[in-house]
């Protein structure tokens, strides 16, 4: 699978990668190789569990085209990580961050989640001491709506707001 934005190229990352995965898995820590290859394999695995309307767990390599062999983060949909919601993720490389990637990010998979997958809601949330993220959702046309037990926000978009937003 694979999305091209402006500035980006989100793919599923394979054996080629493997040291890129390793570098970038538990960012900002390396991992080893072994490790890497866990990774792929439950990137591998879940992947072919997604179906329209029910995504198990998306995660793609996020490169810039200008460096396509280079992992600069992650980003994807989470359909494990609370029960009922589809959860919208990504993560940017610091040195990599503040140049609108984490939006084209998410632009790009909330038009995949609605167009592609038929969704009709996606979450998203962020620590309430992330502001470069809860911009990134206002972007994106994400409502902040409720908040978490520790007081993070949480995030969502419905497809008629999609849907207005992206033709108006």
């Amino acid at each position: 699978m694979q999305f091209k934005t402006n500035d980006l190229i989100l793919r599923t990352v394979t054996e080629n990668d493997i040291k890129e995965i390793a570098r970038m898995w538990e960012y900002p820590h390396e991992t080893t190789i072994d490790k890497a290859y866990e990774a792929l394999k439950y990137m591998e695995d879940t992947h072919s569990k997604n179906r329209q309307k029910s995504i198990c767990h998306l995660c793609l390599g996020v490169f810039q085209k200008k460096e396509p062999n280079v992992i600069i983060g992650w980003c994807g949909l989470d359909g494990e990580a609370e029960i009922g919601k589809t959860v919208l993720f990504y993560m940017i490389d610091e040195k990599y961050r503040n140049q609108g990637y984490a939006t084209q990010c998410a632009m790009e998979l909330i038009n995949y989640a609605f167009e592609e997958m038929e969704y009709d809601i996606i979450y998203g949330g962020c620590a309430k001491s992330n502001v470069e993220s809860y911009r990134v959702m206002q972007k994106v046309g994400m409502v902040q709506n409720s908040f978490y037990e520790n007081g993070d926000y949480i995030f969502s978009i419905d497809r008629e707001a999609f849907l207005k937003s992206k033709f108006s």
